[in-house]
């Protein structure tokens, strides 16, 4: 008896030491790799350790040292490409050979040498075959391409910077619009010199020119030639749009390009729709007169906006816009409106609608997330130039003018200029213009409700 209960304690025993051991092995962490060892990134090698192509390796390993003054163990580098070898980035090739389209070569088609990346890798210049960013210099990240695995290295932005300014400015001074206009020259009249000179040849009296052809060279005179700084008021610089306004009082009767007439041309631009109005007499086109003055004043008068001769305001119908004097059928709410305008609560009267309302209505007519509602219309959102275009590199998706502002949204910069000298000629007339802010878009008009 005694001895079976003594055979029984030590199996017991041994069973609880195979569980504790069994236990151990269970809970055991994994091992890292070692000097020479395969890896996918540095945590997975040992402390000290870097990977480098895969490989684990000593980031600084000593020439000799160890334990016992024996020699360092070393691994063996990975085998790199030669010329023409396949690749997928430029670690993957001998020194001085890039990776371009997945081959070590040593043609760059940009011409520019890859980035030391301060722990003795080059990496990939611009148009150089990457896996991730990390194989791409300084300023450049590897872009998806064709090949399935594999991107380009290429910029992100691409140190453009939309100036908001255009070649639209006919002038900057007063001064600046007397310039005979292109448009008016003839075969023997092309400056203010041969104006003079054909009028004191043919002896014309620009107090009272007789013929057509001198009252024609009479008003060029005064109208495009007479300028004295800081005398002569005939034109004058609009600020605003950067326009020359033609200030000179006008007579109905004379019509266009004759004395106390309206020019057909400022410097730069046709002026073919002014008038002379016979109230204000300046040449800016004909006025429309006034309809009322209240809204009770609209009842039995046309509708503006209608082409229905019969449309006449009822009683309560319409109301009195101010900014035109005239009657407009009123609106209550937004279905009153026609398509792309709401109902202004205020004018009670149809005004264009925003164009959006959310960020999601923009990311889904736009079919990209990255399109929000800004201000009532949809913006392209970004972070940096690439977000808004491709540089023309990757696949020959070519630059299409868009860059990211410093607001955060995709801006245009294939119209904008920096200087007046990036401005060439204006065709037909062949002018020079000025770099300026464009004049902003005139609004649309208010408009009546469609229903009554």
């Amino acid at each position: 008896m005694r001895s079976s209960l003594v055979i029984s304690l030590i199996g017991a025993a041994s069973m609880a030491a195979a569980l504790l051991v069994g236990c151990g092995d269970n809970d055991a962490k994994p091992v890292a790799s070692q000097i020479g060892q395969s890896c996918v990134r540095t945590a997975d090698c040992a402390d000290g350790l870097s990977c480098i192509a895969n490989v684990c390796y000593k980031t600084a390993p000593p020439a000799t040292g160890g334990q016992g003054g024996g020699a360092a163990v070393t691994p063996v580098p990975p085998s790199l490409g030669g010329e023409g070898e396949s690749c997928n980035s430029r670690r993957d090739c001998v020194a001085d050979l890039g990776c371009f389209n997945n081959r070590c070569t040593s043609t760059a088609p940009m011409g520019e040498a890859g980035a030391p990346s301060g722990t003795g890798i080059v990496l990939g210049s611009r148009g150089e075959t990457c896996r991730v960013n990390g194989d791409c210099g300084k300023d450049l990240v590897c872009v998806p391409s064709a090949v399935a695995g594999t991107g380009v290295c290429d910029l992100s932005s691409y140190g453009l910077e939309p100036t908001g300014l255009t070649c639209s400015g006919e002038c900057l001074a007063d001064s600046d619009c007397y310039q005979l206009p292109t448009e008016l020259h003839t075969t023997t009249i092309k400056s203010c010199e041969d104006i003079d000179a054909a009028i004191t040849t043919n002896t014309f009296d620009c107090t009272a020119p007789a013929t057509p052809e001198a009252k024609t060279l009479c008003f060029e005179q005064a109208t495009y030639c007479g300028y004295v700084a800081k005398k002569s008021k005939t034109w004058t610089c609009d600020t605003d749009t950067n326009h020359c306004v033609y200030n000179t009082a006008c007579v109905v009767a004379s019509g266009m390009d004759a004395p106390t007439g309206c020019p057909s041309y400022s410097r730069t631009r046709s002026l073919a729709a002014l008038t002379c109005n016979p109230d204000s007499k300046k040449c800016v086109g004909a006025a429309v007169a006034a309809s009322c003055t209240t809204d009770a004043k609209c009842e039995g008068k046309q509708v503006y906006d209608s082409t229905v001769a019969t449309d006449v305001c009822s009683a309560g119908e319409c109301t009195c816009y101010t900014g035109n004097k005239q009657c407009y059928r009123k609106c209550a709410r937004d279905i009153d409106c026609g398509a792309g305008l709401a109902c202004d609560g205020k004018l009670k009267l149809c005004v264009p609608s925003a164009s959006c309302n959310s960020d999601a209505e923009c990311a889904a007519s736009h079919h990209n997330l990255a399109f929000v509602c800004k201000e009532g219309a949809c913006a392209h959102a970004c972070k940096a130039d690439r977000d808004c275009s491709p540089s023309g590199l990757v696949g020959g998706a070519e630059f299409n003018g868009q860059v990211c502002g410093v607001d955060g949204f995709c801006a245009s910069v294939a119209a904008n200029c920096t200087a007046d000298a990036q401005c060439g000629t204006l065709a037909p007339g062949g002018l020079k213009l000025f770099c300026v802010t464009p004049p902003a878009a005139a609004g649309s008009p208010v408009a009546s409700g469609i229903t009554d």
